[in-house]
């Protein structure tokens, strides 16, 4: 996610945090700098150790409830694309709003995990993808998209090309939102209150997992691990919480 996204430092497994020339403390997913250790890099990721609803998760129980219905209104495109040392990130042009509930948040980007993030009942998938919305008071709305292995997808193979290899520099990528997987399949969903999955792991985040999952191919999978690597943070304990359906 933007809030949460700095240059990644691959290769340096030390015990004491890592910074960057810009005094920014470095995270990975591997090693002495990767999951297990964030809330230990630095004071403000402190909740990726303490926190109680904290993300991803793994769906197992979960309430039937009434649940409102998730529109998905995306009418423009994206802009571009940035390989941020953790991620893909595609940024989005403005006017593209998730409304559920009588709330309304706009699309602001999504990005890619591989493996997949959530589960559903231990099951893990090749990938997912974060759409990350927010409204006028700056509050997180998620939508994640698992992916299973199937048919390519058309908008992936147009993207994986065009990430670029140097870190932290976006490049111009324009595809019409109405393409993307996440506009064609189901919009039914679990619901629950979690985090962000990235340092600094804050809480309040609003998720809503899709049941239906999108296909990809394994070589679309493998492309993008080749140039990103494993992105993926495990399931976090759920305590308390409830996951609707």
């Amino acid at each position: 996610m933007s809030m949460s996204k700095i240059v990644g430092c691959f290769g340096f497994l030390l015990s004491l945090p890592v910074l960057a020339a810009d005094g920014v403390t470095q995270w990975s997913y591997y090693g002495e700098n990767g999951p297990e250790h964030w809330g230990d890099l630095a004071p403000e990721f402190v909740q990726c150790k303490v926190g109680l609803n904290q993300s991803p998760i793994d769906i197992v129980n979960t309430l039937d409830a009434d649940l409102p219905a998730l529109e998905l209104d995306y009418t423009t495109a994206t802009s571009s694309v940035v390989n941020n040392g953790h991620t893909a990130q595609v940024n989005i042009q403005p006017g593209n709003y998730l409304r559920v509930g009588g709330e309304v948040f706009e699309l602001k980007q999504f990005h890619l995990h591989t493996p997949s993030e959530h589960q559903i009942n231990g099951k893990l998938f090749l990938m997912e993808t974060h759409y990350v919305h927010a409204n006028e008071a700056g509050e997180l709305a998620v939508v994640a998209l698992l992916h299973e292995e199937g048919a390519a997808s058309g908008p992936l193979s147009r993207l994986v090309p065009e990430i670029p290899r140097q870190i932290g520099e976006p490049v111009a990528f324009e595809e019409s939102l109405k393409n993307i997987p996440v506009v064609s399949v189901n919009k039914d969903y679990y619901r629950y209150n979690g985090s962000l999955t990235t340092p600094p792991c804050s809480e309040g985040v609003r998720w809503y997992v899709l049941t239906q999952p999108s296909p990809i191919s394994r070589e679309q999978q493998a492309q993008y691990q080749k140039l990103i690597g494993d992105d993926a943070r495990g399931p976090q304990p759920v305590n308390a919480r409830i996951v609707l359906e």
